[in-house]
Parts: C-alpha cells; sequence; structure tokens
C-alpha cells in the first residue's frame, strides 16, 4: 500500500474506534457508525464484485459467485437492521386507570402433553395474576383429552376446554376455545409460560385505544437454554433468543410491525374474529395471525417488560426440532400469504416480515462462509482472488465497521463472535429445513416442544455433530497445509499472498466450531423443577426446637437452607418450616453438606403442599414483579473462559444422583480391598447404606470390595460396586453396603 492508502486506513480505525467508545449512550454516534458500516461495506462489496471473482476454473467461478452472493445477501439484511436501530424510541406506558370499564378477559392455555406438574404452575400463577377475579376467566385448552388434565382444573377451579378432534393443531385449538369463550380480550398462553403477577397491568392498559388489536410481551426463560446448559454458562451468556425478544420485536414496534410469538400476548377478539380466527394451514400460525390482523389496519404494541416466564428447549435436539419448525412454518407462510403481495400492509411492514423470512436462510449462508478457505487452503479451490494489500485496504474497514455496529445495537445482549456460534451451531439444520421446505415442500407436521425434562443420562449426539465434526478436521488440516507452506513451500501449493486472510478466517471458524462441538455433548437434568435464589428467612420446626434458618433457594419440590453449625449437630430428618408468614411447610432433609461461611446447608424436599402453600411458593419464586429473569448482560463471555469452564465443570454425574436417606459429605482417607489387592481410597460421602469413595483401583460395576475407614468406624465393611465413574486416572464408585448377614 502506498502512504495514501495507508493514510486512509489508519483514519478508518481511528474513527471507528471513537464510534465504539462513545456510541454506547449516544445516538448520533450510533447513526455515524451505521453510516460508516454501510458505505464502507458497500465500497467492499463493489470492489468484490468488479475485481475479484476467480476465473481459473469451474468450481472456482462456482464457489467464487456463491460467497459474493452470499455477502450481497448480508448486506440487504444489514439495510433492514440498521433502519430498524437508526432511531431509538421507548413507547409510552398506559395504565389501567386509562379504562372507563375494564374489560373481560379469556386467558386460554394450550396444552397437549405436557406434564401436569409444569401445567399447574401455569395455572395457579394465572389465578394470582393483579385483575379483577369476576373479570377474567381461565381456559385450559387441553388437546390431549386427558383426565388428569380434566381432574386439575376441577380441583383448581378453572375451565377444561377439549374438542373432538386435534386439526389445525394448536390454531384450530385455539379458535375451537374461541367459539365457547366470549372475553373481550384474549390472551394466549403456552402451557410453560408462568405469567406474573403484574401480566394484566402491564399490557391490557393499551387497549383503552379502540385501534389498538394485539400487545405482545417478550417471551423469556427461567432456565438455561442449551447453549448455556451444556457449556455451564448461564451466568455468562444470554438466553439465544433475548437478542430477537427483547431488541427486534422492541424496534419493529416503531413501523407497526411487532411479531406475534405465540404465547404472552393479548388480543381484542374483535380482530380475532375479523380475520376468521388465529390463521390455519401453516405450522407458525402465530406470525401468520398479527401479520394479517396487521393488515386489516389495526395497531400492535410490543411492551418491552418481562411480565410471563417459561421454558427455553431443554435439550439440543429438542431445540433443533423447534428451530425445524419454525424455519419450515416461516416458508409456508410466505407460500400461503406472501407479504409483498398481502394488501393492507405498508412498505416497511413488507419488507420486515420478508426480511423475518429471509432470515432463515442464514444456515445456507453459514455453511458457505465455514466452507469457502477451506476449499482453498485444503482443495486448492480459489473463492477470492485479491491480494493481502487490497483485503486490508477494502476488507479489514468493513469487518471492523460491522463488529463496531454489532456491539453499539446489541446493548449486550449479544455478541458477534457468539452469534458466530449460534449461527455455525444450527446451520446444516436450518439448511436442510429452509431448502427442503422450499423446493420440496416438504409435509412436516406440527411437533410440539418437550418441556419439563428429567434425565440422568449424558449423551454425544453424534448425528447432529458429525458436519462440525468434518469441518473442524479439514480446517485443522488446511492449518497444517498453511504451516507446511511457509516452512516447505515445495511440498504445499498455495500462494503465501492469499494464505494469510484465509489462514485468519478459517481459525475465527474453527474457534466458533470448537465451542459448537462442546454443545454436543447433552448435560443430564436431574432436578424436576428449577431452583430460584433467594435470601428468605425461615425458621425450622424440629421437635420441640425452633431453629433459625436462610432460604438460599426454592422451588415448589424443596428448598436449600443455610443453619448454624451448632443446629446441625443433631441429626435432621423431617421437618417443617415457616418461610416468611406462610407455615407448616413439610418436608424431609435429603441431604446436608458444609456451607461457604461456616454454617451448614441442608437439602429439604417437600413431601406435602396444602393449596395455600402452593400458591405462596409459586408466587414468590414466579409471579413476584421484582425477579429479574431475562435482563442478564454478557459478563466474562469470553469463547476461552467458557471453554475453559466447560472442561472444569464437565463430568457424568451418578444415576443415583437423588437419594432416598441422607448422606453426609466427609473428606476421609480408607483402604479397599478388591480380589485380595489393597488400594487407598478417599470417602466422599457416606450414610448408613452406603459411600461414594474415589480411588485408582481399577473396579467395576458389580464388583464386591472391603472397605476400612476407622475415622468413619467402618472396619472391614463389604459392599457392591453401584456405579462408576472414571476421570483423570482415578475412578469414583458407588458402594452399597451389605448387611451384616449377608
Amino acid at each position: 500500500m502506498n502512504a495514501l492508502q495507508t493514510t486512509y486506513l489508519l483514519i478508518v480505525l481511528l474513527i471507528l474506534s471513537l464510534c465504539y467508545l462513545y456510541g454506547k449512550k449516544n445516538q448520533n454516534v450510533i447513526r455515524l457508525s451505521i453510516v460508516l458500516f454501510l458505505v464502507l461495506q458497500l465500497i467492499y462489496l463493489i470492489w468484490r464484485s468488479a475485481y475479484t471473482l476467480p476465473s481459473v476454473s469451474i468450481l472456482s467461478i462456482i464457489a467464487g459467485f456463491l460467497l459474493l452472493f452470499t455477502e450481497w445477501m448480508g448486506y440487504f439484511q444489514s439495510l433492514v437492521t440498521t433502519t430498524l436501530f437508526w432511531k431509538r424510541t421507548k413507547r409510552k406506558k398506559v395504565f389501567l386507570s386509562s379504562f372507563e370499564t375494564l374489560p373481560t378477559v379469556d386467558v386460554m392455555i394450550a396444552t397437549y402433553n405436557e406434564p401436569v406438574d409444569l401445567l399447574k404452575r401455569t395455572i395457579v400463577a394465572a389465578q394470582i395474576m393483579d385483575y379483577p377475579d369476576d373479570l377474567y376467566e381461565i381456559l385450559v385448552c387441553d388437546d390431549g383429552r386427558r383426565d388428569d388434565v380434566r381432574v386439575l382444573c376441577e380441583e383448581l377451579g378453572v375451565r377444561h376446554v377439549t374438542r373432538d378432534d386435534n386439526k389445525q393443531a394448536k390454531a384450530g385449538n385455539l379458535n375451537h376455545a374461541m367459539s365457547v369463550s366470549h372475553g373481550e380480550i384474549i390472551v394466549t398462553m403456552d402451557a410453560d409460560m408462568v405469567p406474573k403477577a403484574n401480566f394484566m397491568q402491564e399490557t391490557l392498559g393499551y387497549f383503552s385505544d379502540p385501534k389498538v388489536s394485539f400487545v405482545q410481551a417478550p417471551q423469556a426463560f427461567y432456565n438455561d437454554d442449551p447453549f448455556q446448559f451444556n457449556l455451564f454458562a448461564g451466568d455468562r451468556i444470554n438466553n439465544e433468543q433475548d437478542f430477537f425478544m427483547r431488541m427486534l420485536e422492541e424496534r419493529k414496534d416503531r413501523f407497526n410491525a411487532t411479531m406475534y410469538i405465540g404465547s404472552n400476548a393479548l388480543f381484542r377478539r374483535e380482530a380475532l374474529e375479523g380475520i376468521g380466527g388465529f390463521a390455519t394451514g401453516v405450522i407458525t400460525e402465530d406470525m401468520a395471525t398479527g401479520m394479517l390482523i396487521q393488515a386489516e389496519g389495526w395497531e400492535t404494541v410490543f411492551v418491552n417488560s418481562v411480565v410471563a416466564v417459561g421454558l427455553a428447549p431443554e435439550t439440543y435436539k429438542d431445540l433443533l426440532k423447534q428451530r425445524d419448525r419454525w424455519c419450515r412454518g416461516n416458508i409456508q407462510v410466505v407460500r400461503k400469504w406472501n407479504p409483498l403481495k398481502t394488501k393492507g400492509l405498508s412498505f416497511m411492514q413488507k419488507l420486515l416480515y420478508m426480511d423475518g423470512i429471509h432470515y432463515w436462510f442464514f444456515g445456507v449462508y453459514k455453511i458457505i462462509y465455514l466452507i469457502s478457505p477451506i476449499l482453498y487452503l485444503v482443495f486448492g479451490i480459489i473463492v477470492l482472488n485479491a491480494s493481502f494489500e487490497d483485503l486490508l485496504l477494502f476488507w479489514v474497514p468493513s469487518f471492523i465497521a460491522a463488529q463496531v455496529f454489532a456491539s453499539l445495537i446489541s446493548e449486550k445482549k449479544r455478541t458477534t463472535m457468539w452469534t458466530n456460534v449460534y449461527d455455525s451451531a444450527l446451520a446444516p439444520s436450518m439448511a436442510w429445513a429452509v431448502l427442503s421446505e422450499t423446493f420440496l415442500k416438504g409435509n412436516v407436521k406440527f411437533n410440539v416442544t418437550r418441556k419439563g425434562i428429567q434425565t440422568n443420562e449424558r449423551q454425544f449426539l453424534w448425528r447432529a455433530s458429525w458436519f462440525h465434526i468434518v469441518l473442524a478436521v479439514l480446517s485443522m488440516i488446511g492449518i497444517v497445509r498453511v504451516v507446511l507452506a511457509f516452512i516447505a513451500p515445495e511440498l504445499v501449493d498455495l500462494e503465501i499472498n492469499s494464505v494469510l486472510i484465509n489462514l485468519f478466517w478459517v481459525t475465527y471458524n474453527l474457534i466458533g466450531i470448537f465451542l459448537v462441538i462442546m454443545i454436543f455433548f447433552e448435560r443430564p437434568r436431574y432436578r424436576t423443577a428449577e431452583r430460584f435464589l433467594t435470601t428468605k428467612q425461615a425458621s425450622i420446626a424440629n421437635g420441640e426446637e425452633n431453629i433459625e434458618a436462610t432460604v438460599l433457594d426454592l422451588s415448589e419440590y424443596g428448598a436449600r437452607l443455610s443453619i448454624p453449625n451448632s443446629a446441625a449437630r443433631k441429626k435432621l430428618t423431617s421437618v417443617v418450616l415457616t418461610i416468611e408468614s406462610e407455615t407448616g411447610l413439610k418436608g424431609e432433609v435429603r441431604w446436608m453438606d458444609k456451607g461457604k461461611e461456616g454454617d451448614t446447608e441442608i437439602g429439604v424436599r417437600f413431601t406435602e403442599l396444602t393449596p395455600a402453600q402452593y400458591r405462596f411458593i409459586i408466587k414468590t419464586i414466579y409471579s413476584s414483579t421484582r425477579a429479574i429473569i431475562g435482563d442478564k448482560n454478557y459478563k466474562q463471555s469470553g469463547l476461552f473462559l467458557t471453554a475453559l469452564g466447560f472442561f472444569r465443570q464437565t463430568k457424568k454425574m451418578p444415576a443415583s444422583k437423588t437419594r432416598q436417606l441422607l448422606r453426609e459429605r466427609v473428606r476421609t482417607n480408607g483402604l479397599l480391598i478388591h480380589k485380595h489387592l489393597r488400594y487407598s481410597a478417599s470417602l466422599v460421602d457416606i450414610n448408613e447404606e452406603g459411600t461414594q469413595v474415589r480411588t485408582r483401583a481399577k473396579i467395576q460395576k458389580g464388583d464386591l470390595i472391603t472397605l476400612d475407614a476407622p475415622e468413619n468406624n467402618i472396619d472391614q465393611r463389604q459392599g457392591e460396586v453401584r456405579w462408576i465413574q472414571r476421570s483423570f486416572g482415578y475412578t469414583n464408585a458407588g458402594v452399597f453396603f451389605q448387611r451384616e448377614t449377608e
């Protein structure tokens, strides 16, 4: 590069750096970064189109054209995104007091095969919403026609609605419920979405404007999604959907293009009846319903406040099934109701709906980006015919501008590196879904996402991961060939001038691929319900003694408490808890361990709860307006730190994670005798039935062993190995003691 080109590059990078530093709270600086981003991207793409297409072979021409086409498609998507973030708007809150007469409301909870306990949680939370009881009715729309759901509805005093068939899936279920109800406002709630007490207070007031047809609130999740859970990164990264739910939906609201997302939404009955009810004939009835209502000239509202929380897909396989359904449903919508041909939609509404449909082609585009550097480094197929100096001049400014723009608009709800991980993980499945639905018109049935999953098994998803494993191997081969190109150029036919950009490119992709492969290690989920952190005061009645305690976490099934060490000296089995003002919560102690600050922690499982006690717990952990869920930021979210945390924490947990009898945590040494050989061993926990030991002995499940541990009064105690787990040369084993007579 000459001096003028170098000066240009330095000035551009300096301006972009200043935008990054000062743009997070200044909308004018964000606009400057948007202009720079679009201009630099356009300059780069014009240069790419005019000067860099390869022509050495048919394969190179095809690969080069596909890559250039992908980049242009990304630019068109960027035009829409920058339009959304050009102006910052915040909708003025409308209170219930704006009504002269409060409307009647039907709360429709759609269910098919979800666990009854999960459904009960949602129903009870809906019953304690802050709205006059005589003005709203809860309808459990049960397409599974289950007797246990009917009994639950009778116990809770809500309406159980069924029909003779399952035509049109969820949309048909809701339409049938509309035909047997009369509320002026209809609330749609998925079976796992638990409304907060302020649900009506935050959303219903907007209907005082007669032009408003539906109000949508974001979906937030109280559990970790598979990315967070499998990578042990729940405290590092947000739910993968947060950026769309909290950022994009709010920006679309400015153009009256809020997308209906199936739950946490309120409809004016008149607007729904005007389009013939919820849209049918597609597997994403929600998107189509919202679009058709907007085409009738109604106004829509997005309330960017967490007023309900639910379950994200709990396994990666279920997440793939969910996204496959969404992807195919979007293609079905454009086939049946093409937004560009739908009368009544404004230009921006058409553009935003088409952009939302176009988004699902990201899997195809991502695969092209992942494969392109491998084609050159491994197979010698040129996809980009440019010198390194030209790439510095044209590509580097556009790349840095894209990173700055993405960082400024994300407000810590997403980072570019994590976007790369998410897109890389989903790319093969979504590419197949969008291409097969577009060209093969696959007849895919509506599948409900499983919820309330509990499993002791750990597995690696080979079928989902094979593509990424192949990419990782080919990428490493490409890096080896780059090294050889420098140290032994006679062995590898690579142009040094083209190697550096491809080396950066393949390394960037490979980092993401490694994280994706970690995600395919599906962790077991032992708990029947999520535990929520709290610091509520409690007391434990143990016989005639009352013990002061602090509740550390809580669910509808149990609690973790901290008690003084002096109180823990006596054996605790069955207890009665008082948490704040709620008394008489009966439970059994399942485990005991040393706390972080010198106290003792105990795990209590509730044995029975009265209806009032259950309502108290649901209100405390789900319905409280003070609970902050879905508002996390990416903290210490670096990929290296996340990978390090994965390797530190991942291990296969024993299937006997939950035990009927209390085990005390210990850290003592002992002696293990197996087949007349003696091995040192350390005891991890113990009770009268058995113990967990850690040893280097090569024992197997079913082996009989003998233990000596004088500190724990174990003398020549025989036991059977019930489970084993090996790690770094050691074996962790669960030992069940034999009775003395045996």
